[in-house]
């Protein structure tokens, strides 16, 4: 057992710590310029992740993808560290209210698209894969489209004006990284196949927004030092200890028992995702923070991983 969670670490953390690293060489190195790294974080918002969450929903199963219990428990686990993150922000760190929404996502989107397969196969195996979908779609569905509407509605990053809740909600649904999975989602529950043509060439973009997002990361990181400090501790601990203690909590009482308990509760322990940065940077707020939580999230998920296998291997046996 032991052996198997050392591997799972290694598959779901070395090739992380590889992209950021080499895109921390390239800008120590100035084989590419530090500001290229929000050119990157606009692709990846815009384009990449979008359409590689499209893919994934529209080819996924209704009724694997709409498990009722697994969503809210993913919900309550998402939902309220997103509240926490922004409470934080707004009265303990005395934040602006858009760098506070960043701040929110730090602490409660994890990295499902990248460290989720490996981990979730380690701990359930491969049916575990579509949670990888289902929790997307609660990010992008509801995360992502509440914190786009926070910023809209904010009148503290330059010439931003302040727009009331309906036009803030409509620019959110605006954004490709909201209506592209919910277009994907909807293809899947009326059972509309995508063409394989369509499959092959949105792939070859959605392919690359794991990798960009981290060299990405890397490459912000190269230009800004280094920090760790009360913030970033309580950004990480919020995400990798209270998220999946949440989901675990809320998956349990809502009757979710077996392997369907154990992956919901997994998606918890995955650290926070690279994208949370990219939308930082793409947005010229909150950079640096944003990037230092993920990389010492990303750190300290060696040991949140580890517990969550060993906790989910626990509560998928009889009689649990």
């Amino acid at each position: 057992m032991a052996q198997d969670i050392i591997s799972t670490i290694i598959r779901a953390l070395v090739p992380i710590g590889f992209c950021i690293l080499l895109g921390w060489v390239a800008g120590k190195r100035n084989l590419m310029p530090v500001e290229y790294s929000r050119a990157l974080a606009r692709f990846v918002v815009l384009f990449a992740l979008p359409i590689a969450l499209f893919v994934a929903a529209a080819r996924a199963k209704p009724a694997d993808l709409f498990n009722v219990q697994s969503l809210l428990a993913l919900l309550v686990g998402f939902g309220i560290t997103f509240i926490v993150g922004w409470l934080a922000g707004s009265h303990i760190f005395k934040h602006p209210k858009a760098e506070s929404t960043l701040q929110a996502l730090t602490c409660s989107f994890p990295n499902i698209a990248y460290c989720g397969p490996p981990v979730l196969i380690a701990g359930v195996g491969n049916s575990a894969l579509l949670m990888v979908v289902t929790g997307n779609l609660i990010v992008t569905l509801v995360i992502v489209p509440a914190a786009l509407a926070l910023i809209a509605r904010s009148d503290d990053i330059g010439a931003v004006r302040k727009v009331n809740v309906s036009d803030a909600l409509l620019n959110a649904a605006r954004q490709p990284l909201v209506f592209l999975p919910v277009a994907g989602a909807c293809l899947a529950a009326l059972y509309i196949p995508l063409p394989s043509i369509a499959v092959s060439a949105a792939e070859q973009i959605g392919v690359a927004a794991a990798g960009t997002a981290l060299f990405g990361l890397g490459l912000a990181l190269s230009g800004v030092p280094f920090r760790f400090d009360r913030e970033v501790a309580f950004n990480v601990v919020t995400k990798n200890i209270v998220q999946p203690a949440l989901i675990l909590g809320a998956a349990w009482l809502l009757g979710l028992r077996g392997p369907l308990l154990a992956q919901t509760f997994l998606v918890g322990v995955l650290p926070t995702a690279t994208e949370v940065s990219a939308i930082a940077v793409s947005r010229n707020i909150y950079r640096e923070l944003a990037a230092d939580s993920t990389v010492v999230s990303v750190m300290g998920s060696a040991l949140s991983i580890s517990v969550g296998i060993a906790i989910a291997i626990l509560i998928q046996r009889p009689g649990f």
